[in-house]
């Protein structure tokens, strides 16, 4: 059997239309900013580094700061080893196993050992570092939702019809 609702018409709402419009306009946005590339960053490094820039300034409300570059650089190097990793494996002959050889065995013989390649576990950790640093950056639809955003890839000021549905009065 379903809960009922509790109809107090004598309480009152957490947060009221005023404090909600004052939070919705006191929260920051860094369009303006330069974001300037490490020194430590290597070439195909600085590449990531100005994609992500881009995306940051083409998004409606940037709620990346300066406080965010190391998370920023960190996605940057994570995302070139996480290619790098990946081209090794695509060139001509890479197998997904490598050969070792452990010893002889009793007639003479070498022994092999077989090991998984290390660029696939290289790749995995570093695309699995990608994901978590590109939500924790906002970047991700995922994280998008929870930040509140409007939308993702305008400048403009989206309508927020949750926001005017707040405001509205039935008087």
């Amino acid at each position: 059997m379903p809960r009922k609702p509790n109809l107090d018409p004598t309480k009152k709402p957490h947060r009221s239309n005023e404090q909600l419009k004052k939070r919705e306009d006191e929260t920051p946005v860094y369009l303006k900013q330069e974001f300037k590339a490490p020194k430590t960053l290597t070439k195909e490094e600085k590449k990531i580094w100005k994609w992500l820039v881009g995306i940051f300034h083409e998004t409606v409300n940037c709620r990346v700061s300066d406080a965010d570059v190391h998370l920023m650089e960190l996605y940057c190097r994570a995302k070139a080893a996480t290619d790098e990793a990946d081209a090794e494996l695509k060139k001509e002959g890479a197998q997904p196993f490598e050969q070792y050889q452990c010893g002889y065995d009793d007639e003479g013989k070498p022994k092999y050992q077989l090991k998984a390649n290390p660029n696939i576990k290289k790749r995995a950790d570093n695309a699995a570092l990608c994901i978590k640093l590109f939500d924790q950056l906002g970047l991700s639809p995922l994280a998008r939702a929870k930040a509140g955003l409007a939308s993702a890839n305008q400048k403009k000021k989206a309508k927020d019809s949750l926001l005017d549905m707040m405001k509205r009065t039935d008087e």
